[in-house]
């Protein structure tokens, strides 16, 4: 192995070369430099910068010097950089730089090539033309290899899956029954009005329950409606009682109907007490008195108290007031008696029984069965029966986008995609993965598009664009948005050594859990000791990721991060 040392080389190794258009001058104090050295992939480019000294009197006035430089790949292609020209002060023409024949100047070349496989293991080297003659330059390699660390960068969490939230479906049934003004105990003989019978509202709820067999009781809530004629204190206090009273009697009732779960410990009771104001508009609205758009604005006028409006109503309206009285607010006295419960809940090892027999499952169910199954092939049938039955849903046509994307099976993926992209187009987890699949195919500009929008619908994007960064060589950037997304160790850790922060790369990994490390988070490790001149860091970490995959053994042979180290016993002995 050669020593890769950083070197600045005199550039009067070309006094042969400007012999014939300078005459027969000193150039042993001509310096050039060339950054980075080795070159270094950055976003999908390669930047040279070479920076050079011509010292005093090394350049005729009349001369005109051609500049090209080319890079040279280990199978003997040449890729032809930018040309320039130099020229003395009195020389004809243009030329991009002109160099006094007695003062001497500086030139600063920089050009950018696109990045291919084939320019990891390259040479840069010079080229010299005078009055269209190459002039050959002898031992001429200004920069050998290029640095490819950008390329480590992982892509395997930047797409996206909804919650599975899997629980018990609860659906409760209902019912409202009334009472009478000021009375808290339940009265199941109670008529409010002709049609308002408390018998006929609790028969109706018995049936309801005695038409699923299967169904569990969890417990009862009543939300209360007080009219709006009682102080709400009083209110409050009679709708408390009124929960207890009625909790009591269906409690009786059910146990009667055989759901022996109410005398379980977890069975609940609950309430809510609202003055229903609302209610007491939207009949008022539909009767005939002939007052009633002046009352409408006492109850709708919104800077006022409850006990303002029913006073104003009271004391401007006193005949519609005494019509509601008798007429509507009694009406209003209600409670819906909700029975809380569902069907039994399937716990995970029952919906595995379930395989080819998705009918017989909820939407809940089936979903989560898709999202607990790990065999590829039942996974997809799974979700295939899910898109049948629920085909307005996006989160299957999404999940199996995901699940056809790790098969790299990108047209399948694509139009699964598309499908919950139509259904939801707004949706922030759909348009990441599509901006994913974009990246994928190379169109970043697309997938810059789908984040924006994604971000715009309130996704999480951070992660997506701290990848799309490193991709961009926007690194510093790429920290930033990683380390808010707190989701990649890894990637943050590359993108702290791309950014120059090789101590703060190696703080991230060793935060790791040690469990969850792989060959990859101890060979970017390796890097961070390499790039911080940590022979123990460097050798230990690069040591272990070699333990863990033999791929690691042949990149870290040829990789120029470790080009200081080649000729450590310390290195030899890690990649042995």
């Amino acid at each position: 192995m050669k020593d890769f040392s950083q070197k600045v080389l005199p550039i009067g190794l070309a006094l042969s070369i400007f012999a014939s258009a300078c005459g027969t001058v000193n150039f042993s104090k001509n310096n050039y430099s060339v950054t980075p050295n080795p070159l270094e992939l950055k976003g999908d480019s390669v930047i040279v910068t070479i920076s050079g000294t011509i010292p005093e009197k090394s350049m005729k006035a009349k001369a005109i010097v051609g500049f090209q430089p080319y890079l040279k790949t280990a199978e003997g292609k040449e890729i032809p950089l930018k040309a320039i020209k130099l020229k003395g002060e009195k020389a004809e023409g243009s030329a991009d730089f002109t160099i006094n024949s007695k003062t001497g100047g500086s030139v600063t070349y920089t050009d950018k090539i696109a990045y291919t496989s084939d320019l990891k293991n390259v040479k840069l080297l010079p080229k010299f033309t005078f009055e269209d003659k190459v002039l050959p330059v002898p031992d001429s390699i200004m920069v050998l290899g290029t640095i490819t660390t950008a390329n480590l960068v992982q892509y395997n969490n930047e797409t996206q899956i909804s919650e599975d939230v899997y629980q018990q479906e609860l659906n409760p049934k209902s019912v409202s029954i009334y009472f009478p003004m000021d009375v808290e105990k339940f009265n199941l003989n109670f008529k409010a009005g002709n049609n308002l019978s408390n018998k006929t509202q609790i028969a109706e709820l018995k049936n309801l329950l005695k038409k699923d067999p299967n169904w569990i009781v969890k417990g009862i809530s009543i939300n209360a409606f007080a009219s709006p004629d009682g102080e709400l204190s009083r209110n409050n206090n009679l709708s408390s009682g009124r929960s207890a009273s009625t909790f009591a009697y269906f409690r009786k009732e059910l146990k009667k109907l055989g759901f022996s779960e109410v005398n379980d410990s977890n069975f609940s009771m609950g309430y809510m007490l609202a003055e229903d104001w609302k209610g007491f508009g939207e009949m008022l609205s539909a009767s005939n008195l002939s007052d009633k758009d002046a009352m409408l604005q006492i109850i709708n006028n919104e800077g006022i108290s409850d006990e303002e409006r029913e006073s104003l109503l009271r004391r401007n309206h006193v005949d519609s007031w005494k019509y509601a009285a008798d007429n509507i607010l009694p009406k209003l006295r209600r409670s819906e008696l909700l029975v809380i419960g569902g069907k039994p809940f399937k716990d995970d090892a029952t919906l595995m029984n379930y395989y080819g027999k998705y009918a017989e499952l909820s939407q809940m169910e089936l979903y989560h069965l898709s999202r607990i199954t790990t065999d590829l092939t039942k996974k997809e049938e799974v979700l295939n029966a899910y898109n049948t039955y629920f085909s307005s849903d996006w989160r299957g046509f999404n999940d199996l986008a995901l699940l056809k994307y790790a098969q790299t099976k990108n047209v399948e993926a694509i139009s699964n995609l598309e499908k919950a992209a139509a259904i939801a187009p707004n949706n922030g987890v759909v348009l990441v993965n599509l901006s994913a699949l974009a990246r994928m195919q190379g169109n970043l500009a697309k997938a810059n598009e789908y984040l924006a929008i994604a971000e715009s619908n309130g996704a999480n994007t951070s992660l997506n664009k701290g990848l799309m960064d490193i991709k961009r060589g926007n690194y510093s950037s790429a920290v930033s948005n990683l380390t808010k997304s707190g989701k990649s160790p890894y990637n943050l850790a590359l993108a702290q050594i791309l950014n120059g922060d090789a101590n703060g790369a190696k703080n991230t990994i060793d935060k790791v859990n040690p469990d969850d490390l792989t060959w990859k988070h101890y060979y970017v490790r390796a890097i961070a000791g390499a790039r911080m001149n940590n022979q123990d860091v460097c050798t230990t970490n690069l040591a272990k990721a070699v333990q863990l995959s033999n791929e690691a053994r042949n990149m870290a042979k040829e990789d120029l991060e470790f080009r200081n180290f080649f000729n450590n016993a310390l290195f030899q002995a890690a990649i042995r």
